[in-house]
């Protein structure tokens, strides 16, 4: 599984060829853009935005390999220093992500590129620059804006995913892919019908069934009766029992009491919301589940309604259904 890892890390972060279809200048750094970023708590300063993964890879290291396909030569994290010498640098926002956009500002002296909602996609130095709108016709724009963005970009990462062979392996039934992390565990009655990621000393199973993509991080238990659906789940999170989740963010250090449900369905099939940077959201979804932030305690039986967003530290009592605004601050449960 290391050996898998370092295979998958090489692939993205591989060196762009010598010969370029791209003659101009390809030094890019990419850009955080604060008010452009509302995946809290999907997100968090402990977990900051461009370090956000799935599936061993992370959003930086993502937008970095899609800008050497595209023929950067450098591609630098956001804040690092870059000297002069290294040439005149492209940023490149992470947000509303065109590599597109990108390589046409490697032929100007200076400028910026942006969305037709006025979005910043990539900037060059100096002032009195060309300002270019890029239609969707004109460039691929990937949107890393919402928490429901991040289950998409999951599968787009997903895909490039080598995975292991467990056809003779005695009660674990793959339709699909499965890649299982150094000393994780997948116990007998395991399906996975879908793309599945699991990373290092994880325990699945016995008896639980895994579908669509799912990206489990380290040191995470999914027990028995358990099904998950088009989730990422951080590191140390424990679902042990007799639960269901579906197109849901779940952070690090989670635990689900038995019987916790996140439903991602409307009886009457609309379009969910969600609250996110501060306002009432279309998500342009008819399936999604919660959002739930780093070392959250749902109590057995909790039930949270699709669309919900429960913050870091939340608690839930024991058969609690969570409509939302609800937060558990110093012991004591309130209403936000």
């Amino acid at each position: 599984a290391d050996t898998d890892v370092k295979r998958i890390r090489a692939f993205l972060l591989a060196e762009t060829p010598e010969e370029s279809n791209h003659p101009f200048v390809k030094v890019a750094r990419l850009i955080y853009i604060p008010e452009r970023d509302h995946t809290f708590p999907a997100t968090s300063p402990e977990g900051p935005f461009h370090g956000f993964s799935v599936a061993g890879v992370n959003i930086a290291a993502y937008c970095a390999a899609r800008l050497r396909e595209m023929g950067f030569e450098a591609v630098f994290d956001p804040g690092t220093p870059v000297s002069e010498e290294k040439g005149e640098i492209i940023e490149v926002s992470m947000h509303d992500f065109s590599p597109e956009a990108a390589i046409w500002l490697a032929s100007c002296r200076a400028g910026e590129a942006r969305s037709e909602e006025g979005h910043l996609l990539a900037r060059k130095g100096g002032e009195n620059g060309l300002t270019r709108i890029f239609t969707r016709r004109e460039a691929v724009i990937e949107r890393l804006v919402y928490p429901w963005d991040l289950l998409e970009w999951q599968e787009k990462v997903m895909e490039k995913v080598e995975w292991e062979d467990f056809s003779g392996r005695e009660g674990v039934y793959v339709m699909g892919a499965l890649r299982a992390g150094d000393g994780t565990v997948i116990m007998p009655g395991v399906v996975v019908e879908g793309t599945v990621w699991v990373g290092d000393g994880c325990r699945i199973g016995p008896n639980c069934h895994l579908r669509g993509y799912v990206s489990l991080g380290n040191n995470c238990i999914v027990g028995q009766g358990v099904e998950l659906k088009n989730c990422i789940i951080g590191d140390g999170t424990f679902i042990p029992h007799l639960s269901y989740a579906g197109d849901s963010i779940i952070g690090s250090d989670v635990n689900f009491g038995a019987g916790t449900v996140c439903s991602n369905f409307r009886h009457d099939g609309g379009e969910h919301k969600m609250m996110a940077g501060g306002r009432l959201e279309f998500t342009g979804r008819n399936k999604l589940g919660a959002v739930i932030g780093n070392h959250a305690r749902l109590g057995a039986n909790t039930v949270v309604l699709p669309g919900r967003v429960l913050s870091p530290g939340t608690w839930t009592r024991p058969g609690e259904v969570f409509t939302g605004g609800r937060e558990e601050q110093n012991g004591n449960f309130l209403n936000a």
